[in-house]
């Protein structure tokens, strides 16, 4: 499955200009083509995920971007880390918190336009 592409992203390279974007079947994943020297076309990919109506959760650019597997590895192993796992589940605890209280002060008087 690699070679095959392979084949494909260096025949999407011909048509593409650097830093082209090109969707994939992957969702929230995106193909950017980089600028390089020579003749060798070079990749990288945009990661913005989605939630479950298809729409982004960051713009388009504030993606994490990774230009290399030894990238994609060492992203793969924070994320799959436990510890920070916990952080990030607590950041959201501390941010939803943060919009529950805001939404209870709307709801005390509003001045209507």
């Amino acid at each position: 499955m690699t070679s095959g592409l392979v084949d494909r992203l260096k025949d999407f390279g011909k048509e593409m200009k650097d830093w082209d974007k090109k969707k994939t079947s992957v969702l929230g994943v995106t193909i950017v083509k980089l600028p390089s020297k020579g003749d060798e076309d070079s990749f990288g990919l945009e990661i913005i995920p989605v939630n479950e109506e298809g729409i982004p959760l960051k713009r388009r650019g504030k993606g994490l971007f990774i230009t290399s597997l030894e990238q994609w590895v060492a992203f793969k192993d924070i994320f799959n880390n436990e510890k920070a796992h916990d952080l990030i589940k607590s950041i959201n605890d501390i941010r939803k918190t943060r919009i529950s209280a805001v939404e209870e002060t709307v709801d005390e008087e509003v001045f209507e336009v």
